[in-house]
């Protein structure tokens, strides 16, 4: 089965996220990572496999990938593209099984101008990991995403939080979780340097000890 990795916002922390999922699920299962569209500068493939410690063999190609770091739908049409979703569908139903899929953007990001990152999920049928921050205004963000989800029949796994330090933080996440509902899949507390391999490998052997998504990727 494919896992879907969505969040409330734009770097809101699902590739860190992503990277802690491969790291504690790459050795005992066959998840492979898959970051389909990517815009600007940004690798977040090569980011996963860097922070998880793991091969290239690990990670599928993006399907479409354009310098502009803007929506997908604009960063494609400055290039003189646009995103085909019936080949998206296609080629993400192909790699289904064991495999973990970073969209781009929050839930509501245009792939072009008809076709959202809901849109995609909805017509995949994939459940879905919600990622949301940790700061002011991720109530209101985290709760409109889950609503968003409920109404267009999306199953979801849980939720995930990521953000730094903040008197806010713990009742924050508290809060989401009673609005939602939703089970509460941890936490990451960024530290004020930038994560490196290391702490994203020691803080992954710590990260779902219950294992309830270790049945996505078998």
């Amino acid at each position: 089965m494919a896992l879907i990795v969505a969040a409330t916002g734009t770097d809101v922390g699902k590739t860190l996220f992503s990277a802690l999922v491969m790291a504690k699920y790459a050795a005992t299962t066959a998840v492979r990572y898959f970051k389909p569209v990517q815009t600007g500068d940004a690798d977040d493939t090569a980011q996963v496999l860097s922070l998880s410690g793991l091969s290239a063999d690990r990670a599928l190609p993006n399907l479409y990938r354009f310098p502009l770091a803007a929506s997908p739908h604009y960063a494609a049409e400055q290039a003189g593209s646009a995103i085909d979703a019936l080949r998206l569908e296609r080629e993400l139903r192909a790699e289904a099984p064991a495999t973990l899929i970073e969209l781009a953007g929050g839930l509501m990001v245009p792939l072009n101008r008809t076709y959202t990152n809901l849109d995609l999920i909805c017509a995949l049928g994939y459940p879905v990991v919600l990622v949301a921050a940790t700061g002011l205004g991720t109530i209101n963000h985290s709760v409109l995403s889950h609503a968003a989800l409920v109404h267009a029949g999306v199953r979801i796994a849980g939720l995930f939080f990521v953000g730094k330090a903040d008197p806010l933080r713990a009742d924050n996440m508290r809060t989401v979780l009673e609005m939602t509902g939703l089970p509460g899949l941890g936490d990451l507390l960024l530290p004020d340097f930038t994560l490196g391999p290391a702490s994203l490998q020691q803080q992954a052997r710590e990260f779902d000890k219950a294992e309830l998504l270790a049945g996505y990727f078998r």
